[in-house]
């Protein structure tokens, strides 16, 4: 695999003639790499210089069992000069990668200065003014201020009619105190499940009865102790109207 000469073109002018690119021209350079079929081809772009600067991405196109690639360059500088063309890089199907020896062209620029004047005797010219970049318009601002003034009084219209806020839910009561249930856990045998309950809303029982429960609660051999403490809670706090925690 191998890469063919370059050659320079300029866009408009014939090289074959006595015309050349003048200083500020821009120049299209052409450069051939051979290339089997499916092959992929990654151009390298030459460096900014004094001499040439590349203005756009190279073209890529393929020709036949090889692919042209085209630099459009501007060239800065009066005379004949070399520019280097890092070599590209070449993929091939099978995945193996060649990277190609660098060109180099011979490029000749026309000077914009009279040939036949010193170059000492040519007064410079003044700077010229800056060119604007940008229009300073208005134009945005008129079109997008009707709109951002529709939506809000669109999204007031839609504030207005969402009509009246809904109330939170009633809180609910908790339900009473349910005397034959904790009966039923006494009868079950079940002392210290009543105590529990009745020890979380002490409303009506007797100054001691916490203390004496707390007494017996966890001593073993203390359930029968336990049970009289629970049916006498449980006789109080019926007695009370206590409600359950």
């Amino acid at each position: 695999m191998s890469n063919q000469s370059p050659q320079a073109q300029e866009p408009g002018r014939d090289q074959g003639g006595a015309r050349l690119p003048t200083v500020g021209d821009t120049v299209v350079v052409i450069h051939r790499v051979l290339a089997p079929p499916g092959a992929l081809v990654q151009p390298g772009a030459p460096r900014d210089s004094t001499i040439a600067t590349l203005l756009r991405a190279p073209d890529v196109v393929r020709e036949g069992d090889s692919v042209r690639i085209a630099y459009t360059l501007t060239v800065w500088s009066a005379g004949r000069h070399e520019v280097v063309l890092p070599g590209a890089i070449v993929v091939g199907i099978d995945g193996k990668v060649d990277t190609l020896a660098d060109a180099r062209i011979g490029l000749e620029v026309a000077s914009l200065l009279p040939a036949d004047t010193p170059i000492e005797s040519i007064p410079p010219q003044a700077a010229r003014p800056w060119v604007p970049r940008a229009d300073r318009t208005e134009l945005p601002f008129l079109v997008i201020l009707p709109l951002v003034a529709a939506l809000i009084l669109l999204a007031g219209w839609l504030w207005r009619r969402r009509g009246p806020a809904i109330p939170p839910p009633p809180a609910i009561p908790a339900p009473a105190s349910d005397a034959d249930r904790l009966a039923g856990w006494l009868a079950a045998g079940e002392p210290g499940l009543v105590v529990d309950h009745l020890l979380h809303d002490p409303a009506g029982l007797p100054a001691g009865w916490p203390a004496a429960v707390a007494e017996v609660r966890f001593t073993p051999g203390a359930d029968s102790r336990l049970a009289e403490l629970a049916r006498e809670g449980l006789a109080r706090h019926v007695a009370g109207g206590g409600d359950e925690g």
